[in-house]
C-alpha cells in the first residue's frame, strides 16, 4: 500500500451557475463535491489504476467527517484520520458555464496544537510499522504555519525505515522538508523560482535548477513541472524533457497529483526514468481532459501516453537528442482496460 499524507485537506466544492457577477443572489442547479488536497487527489489516481492507496489526514468536525466518508466509500482510499479540535475547511469554486472562468474561495485551515502534531507523528509511526509502506508521498502545505516543519520530521522518520519519499510542497514546508533529504521532489517553475530567488523563464535556467537540488541537496530524483511544456527530470544524473501533446484543456487542476501518482508507480515498479516520466506526464495530461480529478477516459490516457516526445538532455552543453523507446502502457499496467476508470 502506497501511503499519502495530507495535513490540510478540505472539502473541494464546484457550483456551477451560468454567470458570476458579485452582489447577485445566484441559484444554481448543479453541484459537485470531493475530498480534496494534493495527496487525497494523488492516492486517487493511484486507487483508479488499481492500487492500495492510504491516506493520512489531520480532519475535523462535520466537514472532516464527511471528508473522511468520501475518500473510503467513494474513492475506495483507506484512512488514518488524525482528529482537531477545529473542522477542516471548505474551499468553494464557482464555475460561470457560459466563459469557462472559476472563482475560489478559501477557509482557513486549522491551528494545529502541541497534541494533535504529536498525534500526527504516533499516527504516522504506527502505519508504517503496520502496513507494508513502499512509498510515501507528501503533498501540499500544512494547515497552520506553526507546524512548517512536519515534513522534514516525516521524512527522518521515513529514511531511517527505508522507505522512499515523495515531497510535493511550496514554501517553508519545502525548505525544511528537504533538510531531511526526500527521495524525490516535484515543484512547479513558479515554486522552485522564489525558493532558489532566480530567473527560470528559459529551458537552460531550468535545467541548471534541477541540478542544484540534485546535486546540492542531494536528492536522487528531481521533477520540474511546466504545465503545457511538459516536465523536466533529473534521476541519478540522467536529464529528459518529457512534451505532452496539445490537448483541449477542461480542468487542470490536479493534474501535478496525477503526474505524481506516475511517478510513485514508476517508482515502485522499477520502471526506466523514460517510462516514468512518460506515464507521469500522460496521467498529468489526461486528468486536464477531464473536470473530475483523478477520473479519466483509459483510451485517452493510453493516446496520450503513445505521443508524448522525449529528449535526453546532456548537462554540460544542455544539447537535447530525441529518445523514441518506450514500453507500451499495457505492458506496463496489465491490469487497464480500455474504458473510462
Amino acid at each position: 500500500m502506497f501511503l499519502t499524507v495530507t495535513p490540510n485537506p478540505c472539502i473541494d466544492k464546484t457550483i456551477f451557475i451560468p454567470k458570476f457577477k458579485p452582489g447577485d443572489r445566484v441559484r444554481s442547479n448543479k453541484y459537485t463535491q470531493i475530498s480534496g488536497g494534493k495527496g487525497n487527489n494523488v492516492a486517487r489516481v493511484l486507487v483508479t489504476l488499481g492500487f492500495q492507496a492510504g491516506a493520512l489526514l489531520w480532519v475535523g468536525g462535520y466537514t472532516g467527517k464527511q471528508v473522511v466518508k468520501m475518500l473510503q466509500e467513494k474513492d475506495k482510499v483507506k484512512c488514518f484520520p488524525v482528529w482537531t479540535e477545529i473542522p477542516t475547511r471548505t474551499i468553494t469554486t464557482i464555475l460561470e458555464e457560459e466563459n469557462g472562468r472559476q472563482t475560489a474561495f478559501f477557509e482557513p485551515g486549522p491551528r494545529i496544537s502541541p497534541q494533535e502534531y504529536n498525534n500526527f507523528i504516533q499516527t504516522f509511526n504506527k502505519v508504517i510499522s503496520s502496513y507494508k509502506i513502499p512509498i510515501v508521498v507528501l503533498s501540499g502545505t500544512v494547515p497552520d504555519p506553526k507546524v512548517a516543519f512536519l515534513y522534514r520530521d516525516l521524512i527522518q522518520i521515513a529514511n531511517k525505515q527505508g522507505i522512499k519519499v515523495i515531497l510535493d510542497t511550496y514554501g517553508n514546508e519545502f525548505s525544511e522538508g528537504i533538510k531531511s533529504n526526500p527521495y524525490m521532489v516535484k515543484p512547479n517553475v513558479e515554486e522552485l523560482t522564489k525558493f532558489l530567488n532566480a530567473d527560470l523563464k528559459d529551458i537552460n535556467s531550468r535545467i541548471g535548477a534541477i541540478q542544484y537540488l540534485h546535486k546540492k541537496h542531494k536528492i536522487p530524483c528531481v521533477v520540474l513541472s511546466m504545465g503545457r511544456e511538459g516536465a523536466l527530470v533529473c534521476w541519478d544524473n540522467t536529464y529528459i524533457h518529457i512534451i505532452p501533446p496539445k490537448i483541449k484543456e477542461i480542468n487542470p487542476v490536479g493534474s501535478g497529483d496525477a503526474l505524481v501518482a506516475g511517478f510513485t508507480i514508476g517508482l515502485y515498479k522499477g520502471f526506466s526514468i523514460e517510462d516514468t516520466g512518460r506515464l507521469g506526464v500522460a496521467l498529468g495530461t489526461s486528468n486536464a481532459m477531464t473536470w473530475d480529478i483523478g477520473k479519466f477516459e483509459i483510451r485517452d490516457l493510453i493516446n496520450i501516453y503513445e505521443q508524448i516526445k522525449i529528449y535526453k538532455i546532456n548537462p554540460i552543453n544542455n544539447q537535447k537528442v530525441q529518445y523514441k523507446e518506450h514500453t507500451p502502457l499495457p505492458v506496463l499496467l496489465p491490469k487497464l482496460k480500455n474504458s473510462s476508470l
